[in-house]
């Protein structure tokens, strides 16, 4: 218009100056959890003694008793999905024959004669990215007022406009909008939806144009569009594909107060939780998962073996390793690990290849941070102790169960710190000794 839990990961605090986005990670608890008990009126989120959440300052030094932690009841504990897992997708669905009749537009551009009414001047604004010569496309669409403006999947925008004589487009039936260049190539969807029979339009969109519906769902205030696109989301997401997760999380994270943000984050959690075994320690997904987000998850996760135990340790190493600048997420990384670590280490099996080489990560990168267990000016400090012992144990139990080679000899001592060295080495020889004596 040219108009004017019982199985979660225990509770890690953030301090002010390490954790920027505090007020994102309570967001997040809050609206996860209210989806997840969105029919039980009587679950809430609360803060004990204060309902207001907590300033930087208070953040800087707490305990665990701190009246300023968020308490979260009843999580939802998820159960992952084996690694190798692959769900059964389901074959596209196009529309009708009934409904392709419908699409009177189409018949205006194949020069055929519909009685459109009114024109949509589309300009496809161009970026400076774009290798074309600067300027717009214009393209122009023959369409009928009666679908813009009336029935259940009516146009906001096109009502108001058709409506009203205070426009000029109503003097010459032309509408001149500017889209964005992916936008305007994808507008014809938008007018299939808005022309397709109610109940198999949604049919129409796709991963190819979601963005672009809702874009367009947005500017034409087509709430009908915006809630199939919402359900598009939700439904493919239950599909698990890593790269269509990725996407959907780097676009709805921007902004965790949009209202379609709030419906389709929670989801993304519980999913991303349930295909946890499925994402490898190199997949883009991993690291499109925002700190807050990370640590949701982490608080649903249900982990029933040795394998999946390595793997997500794994993944929470690869994720500190590949952003270890960045304090906030290197926290969220430990959020889970004394639970996952103690699991491995009270395990009857031999330690194996694949965790010994993790707790070398662990070691190598709680060294580069410089948190160490004498270091109780860090706020991180009480949970230094807890890592280590579970570490130091994991050591141990590798030297017990059998002959390390030279060449691991030289990275234990090169990658472990020397006083967790010192005790490992000490206990061994304390044992053979023990065992000396005993055969003697």
């Amino acid at each position: 218009m040219n108009d004017d839990n019982d199985t979660a990961a225990p509770q890690l605090n953030e301090g002010a100056d390490n954790m920027d986005n505090t007020t994102d990670f309570f967001d997040w608890e809050k609206i996860v959890h209210e989806a997840e008990n969105a029919d039980d009126d009587s679950s809430s989120v609360y803060m004990e003694e204060d309902e207001e959440l907590p300033t930087d300052d208070d953040l800087e030094c707490v305990s665990d008793n701190d009246s300023a932690l968020i308490e979260i009841s009843d999580f939802k504990v998820i159960e992952m999905l084996p690694r190798g897992y692959a769900p059964d997708i389901p074959a596209s669905i196009e529309l009708s024959e009934d409904s392709k009749a419908l699409l009177f537009w189409r018949d205006e551009k194949d020069g055929m004669s519909s009685f459109s009414d009114w024109k949509i001047k589309v300009e496809a604004e161009r970026t400076e990215d774009d290798d074309c010569s600067e300027g717009s496309m214009v393209t122009v669409y023959n369409v009928h007022r009666l679908v813009l403006a009336m029935g259940p999947k009516k146009s906001g925008y096109f009502e108001a406009l058709l409506q009203s004589d205070c426009y000029s487009e109503n003097s010459d039936c032309v509408s001149t909008v500017k889209l964005p260049e992916k936008v305007a190539k994808q507008f014809p969807d938008f007018l299939d939806y808005l022309y397709a029979q109610p109940l198999e339009s949604a049919v129409v969109i796709n991963f190819e144009n979601w963005e672009s519906m809702k874009y367009l769902a947005n500017y034409f205030l087509v709430p009908r569009l915006t809630e199939a696109v919402a359900e598009f989301i939700e439904n493919d997401m239950e599909f698990l594909n890593l790269d269509h997760m990725e996407k959907y999380i780097s676009e709805f994270h921007r902004d965790i107060s949009d209202d379609m943000s709030r419906r389709i984050l929670p989801k993304a959690v519980c999913i991303c939780a349930k295909m946890f075994q499925l994402i490898e320690v190199d997949s883009p997904l991993l690291m499109s998962i925002p700190p807050a987000m990370l640590r949701s998850i982490m608080r649903r996760l249900r982990v029933d073996d040795k394998q999946e135990t390595l793997h997500t340790l794994s993944l929470l190493a690869a994720y500190a390793e590949r952003n270890f600048e960045d304090s906030s997420i290197f926290v969220v990384c430990f959020c889970g690990l004394p639970i996952e670590l103690w699991l491995l280490y009270n395990l009857e099996e031999e330690i194996d290849d694949g965790v010994i080489e993790l707790a070398f990560t662990w070691f190598r990168l709680l060294t580069k941070r410089g948190w160490h267990i004498e270091n109780e000016d860090s706020w991180f400090w009480y949970h230094i102790p807890v890592i280590i012992s579970a570490l130091e144990g994991i050591i141990s139990k590798y030297l017990r169960s059998k002959t390390p080679s030279l060449e691991m000899m030289e990275r234990i001592v090169r990658d472990v710190p020397n006083d967790v060295v010192a005790r490992v080495f000490r206990a061994s020889v304390d044992e053979a000794r023990t065992l000396r004596d005993e055969h003697d």
